[in-house]
């Protein structure tokens, strides 16, 4: 510090002081590294950049410099170069970085500060209520309106960053709290070119006063060079289990195939040819290599069930399929907001969005294929199980319920669904963030909220805390857990734990009483919508999953809620009760058989590796019998059937598109805010509280038209019944676990966030959903389709079956 007596007037020590100042100056601006002075005066030089350039383009006018005024201000009365040189000096004296000694703003300093992000500021004049003069407010472009989440991302342009000659691309990743966007916290990327003398620390300090200036958070700074070596893979102990699993799983399928190929060479003697099947059915070994063979697993995938009755269930393969390509269709528009972001996300939200269009409806709309699934899985579910206790009374004891049927059920349903599920999940922490390292955004926080992201929304500290909760089916459950480890499978989780009550609605219907089934069924119907109105009511939420979310917890307390989303499952157990009581024995005289064609499991329990799971493969197939050939019951008429089946479809497009409306509101914000809202908090109620019932009583009345090929179906029945979608609908259940996997790599491959356009939009879904299913074929081979084998192989020796020819 200095002496205090600098700040006296005597001339000695005045001296004495500006030595000293000029000491310190002197080394502190010459301390560090050569490389850090050098950083330090590259980056001094580039803010003064655009300053500079102003300057020296003023002070170099003739005609401003001829001007007897200017002349006069200046007080120059020599040549041009004098009062070009005073021009500068004068506006070096006003605080500008800039005097006749300043050097020039080089062409490499502009080219970075173009390469660089920046704000589009918009500036707004208001009163100064102390001095009554105007105020400049400068406010970025995407604040001063309502239209949309404000973006907060400026990414520049790195390619020709990283390429230009002596250059290097920067990105700050921070977030910002948006007023405009009510309590909720956006993710703030800005990309900076800048000197490559400068290390990350250094820019990291150097932009301190512009994220304090901007309202920048924590902020982290990652660089990139074009001569950057490849990324190395951080091996873990994770990752080393992982691909000798991968190994495993590969030497199993070259094993098995190898084996059965040669089980089946037309070399072998006609005895041994005979007896082939007789000797892997008593072979361990045998079975377990034929499980993993590719060409038996292909035969099985190529496989198609004839259509023999003519009533049938036929319709539910294209009805899985498309609801699976309704969510990636839903998912392809929603999932950027959770990853990469959008710079245009007012194309997509409200006041002006798509979201306000009738026709994009249909996008938002794909949450009810997730209720299509619900209603599928409680109708095969309760069918599968009706038909094993008629079929072995004794289940229904105290003893063989609590014994068999209800553990077995279980289990058999978990085996079938988790080992390709835990497969999944390995991949995703282990190998997934080594597939897109390197890239700029891959590991940045792109989505709509800080702490979502990339590689983050699919890899990240809480999965790997939490994946047990996953195989568990309780991960919709645990706080905080929501956008942790495979956030989509909360749908997986809310399925399982309904399924814990079709036991024992079965039990009740069958040991109580039919009538004592329906009054408990229809009680569970109602308090589950009563649930969902109360919860809304209670929390004052907007019932939509993207809206409710950005200020709410929609997502959390209703829609990810088993209990909450009961209705479609519970109403597809009432229509399997319906179907039984039209079966042989009930009041129509309509008969109906349980096969399974490709899973040994439910020849075991009715419900083993075929679970009452509406994305499997290997779903149980159901057939119905008519003794006359046509639909019986209560529309016996074609008019009434036409009617009933026009009806149906008017409900599930009545939740689809109706919700257009509560999307047409001033602002983003008062969408967010059941307040604000265009609806009226008991629209907001009685939508929320019952449009999944609504959805699942049209989807009932539509499919019941078609399992008796009602007239007026045919463009359903011939749709969705063709065998054309037999072979994707093996695939479903895959597809839908590592659809997010695709569609994340993909997007998060670029340098800069997506930008909306209806045309991109098309051409993704369709890329997408060629790529998921193809990536679903191969894990079908190589794990979904072996694991169920080997699960009929488990099921077979637990019961004492024959488990032979499991493919």
């Amino acid at each position: 510090m200095l002496p205090s007596r600098c700040c006296m007037l005597d001339s000695g020590y005045l001296r004495l002081c500006l030595c000293l100042a000029g000491v310190l100056t002197a080394v502190a601006s010459g301390s560090g590294t050569e490389g850090e002075r050098q950083c330090r005066a590259d980056l001094a030089a580039l803010k003064g950049c655009s300053t500079r350039i102003a300057a020296q383009t003023a002070c170099s006018s003739t005609l401003l410099l001829n001007k007897t005024l200017a002349r006069e201000i200046l007080g120059c009365d020599g040549s041009l170069s004098d009062c070009h040189r005073k021009c500068l000096d004068s506006l070096g004296s006003l605080g500008l970085p800039v005097n006749s000694t300043t050097a020039d703003c080089t062409v490499q300093q502009q080219l970075m500060k173009q390469y660089s992000g920046s704000p589009q500021i918009v500036v707004d004049f208001i009163e100064d209520p102390e001095s009554g003069l105007p105020r400049a407010k400068m406010v970025p472009s995407t604040l001063a309106t309502g239209a949309g989440v404000p973006s907060f991302s400026y990414f520049g342009d790195y390619q020709r960053c990283i390429y230009g000659d002596g250059m290097q691309y920067c990105l700050v990743d921070s977030s910002v709290s948006a007023p405009a966007a009510g309590e909720l916290k956006l993710a703030a990327l800005m990309g900076l070119c800048r000197p490559r003398s400068c290390s990350e620390a250094a820019i990291h300090d150097d932009v301190a006063p512009l994220a304090i200036q901007a309202g920048f958070e924590e902020y982290t700074v990652d660089c990139h060079r074009s001569d950057d070596p490849l990324p190395e893979v951080e091996w873990t102990a994770g990752k080393e289990v992982a691909l000798g699993l991968f190994a495993a799983i590969a030497g199993l399928v070259v094993s098995g195939t190898a084996w059965d190929l040669l089980r089946s060479s037309p070399r072998q003697s006609q005895a041994v040819a005979a007896d082939r099947e007789a000797v892997a059915a008593k072979s361990f070994l045998g079975s377990f290599l034929q499980a993993w063979s590719l060409s038996r697993n292909m035969t099985s995938f190529a496989k198609t069930r004839p259509d023999d009755g003519e009533v049938s269930f036929a319709v539910l393969d294209g009805l899985r399929v498309l609801s699976t390509l309704w969510v990636i269709l839903g998912h392809t528009v929603i999932w950027p907001l959770l990853s990469v972001g959008y710079e245009n996300t007012a194309m997509i939200l409200p006041p002006y969005g798509r979201l306000t269009q009738l026709w994009f409806q249909i996008v938002p709309g794909g949450y009810f294929a997730v209720d299509t699934f619900f209603w599928l899985s409680g109708m095969l579910g309760a069918r599968a199980l009706h038909a094993k206790v008629k079929n072995s009374p004794t289940l229904l004891s105290v003893k063989g319920f609590c014994l068999r049927l209800y553990p077995f059920a279980l289990l058999t349903r978990w085996l079938r669904l988790s080992l390709v599920y835990a497969f999944i999940i390995i991949f995703t922490q282990t190998w997934y963030s080594e597939l897109g390292k390197g890239g700029l955004l891959w590991n940045a926080s792109t989505g709509m909220s800080h702490g979502m992201g990339c590689a983050s929304s699919i890899d990240n500290d809480t999965c790997k805390t939490y994946w047990w909760s996953n195989l568990l089916y309780i991960n919709n459950l645990i706080p905080g857990q929501r956008v942790g480890c495979m956030a989509w499978t909360w749908y997986l989780a809310c399925d399982m734990q309904l399924f814990l009550l079709v036991p024992l609605l079965v039990l009740i219907r069958e040991r109580v009483g039919k009538m004592a089934g329906w009054v408990i069924l229809l009680l569970l119907i109602v308090a589950s919508c009563a649930a969902n109105a109360w919860v809304i009511w209670n929390e004052n939420l907007v019932t939509d999953p993207v809206l409710g979310s950005l200020t709410g917890s929609f997502m959390e307390d209703v829609y990810e809620v088993s209990w909450m989303r009961a209705q479609p499952y519970l109403i597809g157990i009432g229509c399997a009760w319906l179907l039984e009581a039209w079966s042989v024995g009930g009041s129509s005289g309509v008969g109906f058989r349980n096969t399974s064609l490709e899973d040994r499991g439910s020849r075991v329990l009715g419900v083993a590796s075929g679970p009452p799971e509406p994305l499997l493969a290997g779903a149980t197939d159901l057939h119905l019998q008519s003794r006359k050939g046509r639909f019986t019951g209560s529309c016996t008429s074609a008019f009434g059937a036409v009617l009933l089946q026009i009806l149906s479809f008017a409900l599930m497009c009545l939740v689809v598109f109706v919700p257009v409306t509560r999307y047409r509101c001033d602002t983003l914000q008062d969408c967010t805010h059941a307040d604000a809202a265009p609806w009226p908090m008991y629209i907001n109620i009685l939508y929320g509280a019952f449009n999944h019932a609504v959805w699942a009583l049209g989807m009932s009345g539509l499919m019941m038209l078609c399992f008796y090929r009602a007239p007026g179906t045919c463009w359903v029945t011939s749709t969705l019944g063709s065998t054309f979608w037999q072979q994707p609908m093996k695939l479903t259940y895959s597809a839908y676990l590592v659809h997010p996997l695709v569609l994340v790599f993909f997007y998060c491959q670029g340098d800069s966030s997506l930008h909306y356009l209806d045309a991109t939009l098309i051409g993704n879904f369709f890329a997408f959903s060629t790529v998921v299913f193809l990536v679903a074929f191969v894990i079908w081979l190589a794990v979904e389709k072996p694991m169920a084998n080997l699960c009929a192989i488990l099921l077979g020796a637990c019961t004492g079956r024959s488990s032979s020819n499991v493919a």
